[in-house]
């Protein structure tokens, strides 16, 4: 019996399954926009991940934070004729303490009443003076728009006389401390380890609420009170 061999002709895929060149460049198009969609969102992703994480640093270590945040802040450049090239910088700073919660504004004001915190082991002379000025142009502003804290008035102060002495604008600044922040713990003991280094320059009523706040500190917290008269010649807690 002879074999039958069947000889079969190729045939055409169907139409409907074959992909035209325009789709397949569709295709290839739309898998470029996929990955490349893929690309930025995860770019975002991580630099949103990143401020937040410097967002998170800033909050729970608030003094640092905005010690680093300041002296990253640009050089100053000249600005218009009737402007200081710092104003940019002052602005900047107003509205970093005014947006802050009232706890990590409170720290950071705290710190800013100490010298040391102007004294960076990498700062120089220069760096520090300008970063006292426009801090101190910072806080003006601050209190020109939320005038009633009376922290802020006492670090206006401070600033201010590392500046110019104990002139007649930064004991303005400090009665209004005073009037706004009587009997704070917080504030009493900062102004204390402040008005306890000029205390020579008060007037008899300045030096009356020196008193008053050296009562305080005794009271609510001697352990500080302690600790600065190592470097001031504070009235004994025993004695008050």
């Amino acid at each position: 019996m002879r074999g039958i061999t069947l000889i079969t002709t190729p045939t055409a895929a169907p139409e409907s399954r074959r992909m035209r060149w325009p789709d397949r460049i569709g295709l290839a198009i739309t898998s470029i926009v996929g990955v490349l969609a893929l690309f930025v969102g995860l770019m975002m992703l991580t630099s949103l991940s990143s401020a937040y994480r410097i967002a998170d640093i800033f909050y729970q270590q608030p003094v640092a934070g905005f010690a680093a945040w300041l002296s990253a802040l640009p050089e100053p450049v000249d600005g218009a004729a009737d402007k200081s090239p710092d104003d940019g910088q002052a602005t900047m700073i107003a509205n970093r303490l005014l947006h802050l919660p009232v706890s990590p504004r409170r720290a950071i004001l705290s710190a800013m009443t100490d010298n040391a915190y102007w004294s960076g082991p990498t700062r120089s002379e220069a760096d520090r003076r300008r970063l006292i000025a426009v801090s101190s142009r910072g806080l003006d502003e601050a209190l020109s728009r939320a005038p009633l804290s009376g922290a802020m008035w006492l670090v206006a102060a401070k600033l201010r006389t590392l500046q110019y002495g104990f002139d007649v604008t930064a004991e303005t600044y400090l009665r209004r401390s005073y009037v706004l922040a009587p009997k704070e713990a917080g504030v009493a003991a900062d102004r204390l380890a402040f008005t306890g280094s000029i205390r020579l320059l008060l007037r008899e009523d300045l030096d009356a609420e020196f008193s008053r706040d050296n009562r305080i500190v005794c009271q609510t917290a001697r352990g500080r009170h302690r600790a600065l008269s190592r470097f001031l010649a504070l009235p004994d807690c025993d004695r008050v």
